[in-house]
């Protein structure tokens, strides 16, 4: 099912009119030739390496999941429409919601219930599929258990403009990564979601909280975090909520994501400054695994996935072993001049730079 509407407009370039726009959790559309593109290119992560790590699977009383990420040692941000059961006509209980971090092929080790969630007033989950919606389809939800002192968290960032102008100037890059429907059972990651466009309602001047890009995601995807690697660090810029489509040389799929600016404690909207202020939230601190976490500090296993895509090495990722993806790395740092990354983190991020 889709709703066709003219009510959004992409602010980047100023002539794409959007007219489809389809919950990434409820509803799907049939995969263009550029989806079908996208969806090879996704990558195959170890949801037991950070940043991974903070993404898990949102299960929905046994019947549907969503992804979401920690922004605190308690506290997992994804879309409103994730925790409410349409076929129902309910809100889901606090107690039929399940959270999962490190989950890989039907494997995990950490895990939470959740303890009570947060969401906005404004949200109407029976006109799900509308600019004015997208604004408010957020949840907060608060764990049971303190499980991102294993998982670690990432911090949310605005996407302002200087950061548009470095990921146009391929300084900086946004990521996508979640449980989507077509691989649900592990964590797959779109390395290059292109330069982004915000979208606001036709016929007005006001901006809502929307960014626009090109990530391929499908349902399982919905709330999942819209990340951005900037300046050596990972962090939250959105909320991956609402689907779009282009009428402009042919179907060009979109994705719409709640820009993580409505949380700011001070310039964010103010149903999100209610509901959050007490909570404990971090906005703008992350914090890496515990040492005693069994999740690792470093990405080896995607830095691997992403050598082998660029030649460096060859074979199954997750099978190569620790020499010789040091030893590919080395030989990665040598040829492209990058001997000063001295952290696996920087190293990714200076690999996912470099990705055509």
């Amino acid at each position: 099912m889709q709703m066709k509407t003219r009510l959004l407009k992409a602010l980047s370039s100023g002539i794409l009119l959007l007219t489809v726009l389809y919950v990434l959790g409820l509803y799907s559309t049939p995969a263009s030739a550029s989806q079908k593109l996208a969806a090879r290119e996704r990558i195959l992560v170890n949801a037991m390496e950070y940043p991974w790590s903070t993404i898990g699977r949102l299960n929905a009383a046994g019947r549907a999941h969503c992804t979401g990420a920690m922004v605190s040692e308690r506290h997992v941000l994804t879309a409103a429409h994730c925790i409410y059961d349409a076929k129902t006509g309910r809100w889901l209980a606090p107690q039929e919601l399940h959270f999962i971090a490190g989950y890989q092929f039907e494997e995990y080790k950490i895990k939470s219930k959740i303890k009570s969630y947060k969401k906005s007033a404004n949200y109407k989950p029976k006109n799900e599929a509308s600019a004015r919606n997208t604004e408010t389809d957020w949840a907060l939800l608060e764990l049971t258990d303190p499980i991102g002192t294993q998982t670690g968290w990432l911090r949310l960032t605005t996407l302002n403009n200087e950061v548009i102008t470095r990921i146009n100037a391929k300084q900086a890059v946004l990521i996508s990564s979640g449980y989507r429907a077509g691989a649900p059972h592990a964590q797959t990651t779109d390395f290059n979601c292109q330069p982004p466009g915000r979208f606001k309602r036709s016929g007005t001047e006001k901006e809502n909280d929307g960014i626009a890009h090109r990530c391929f995601l499908q349902k399982g995807d919905s709330g999942s975090p819209l990340l951005l690697y900037d300046q050596q660090v990972f962090s939250i810029v959105g909320i991956n909520v609402i689907g779009l489509e282009t009428e402009r040389r042919g179907v060009n799929t979109y994705v719409g994501a709640l820009n993580a600016q409505r949380f700011h404690p001070e310039n964010g909207k103010p149903d999100t400054k209610r509901s959050i202020r007490n909570l404990g939230f971090l906005w703008d601190k992350g914090a890496m695994p515990a040492q005693t976490s069994e999740v690792s500090a470093s990405p080896e296993k995607t830095i691997a996935a992403l050598l082998v895509r660029k030649g460096y090495l060859s074979g199954n990722a997750m099978k190569i072993p620790s020499q010789a993806i040091i030893a590919a790395e080395n030989r990665y740092k040598k040829e492209q001049g990058k001997t000063h990354l001295k952290t696996s983190l920087q190293l990714l991020g200076d690999i996912i730079l470099s990705l055509e």
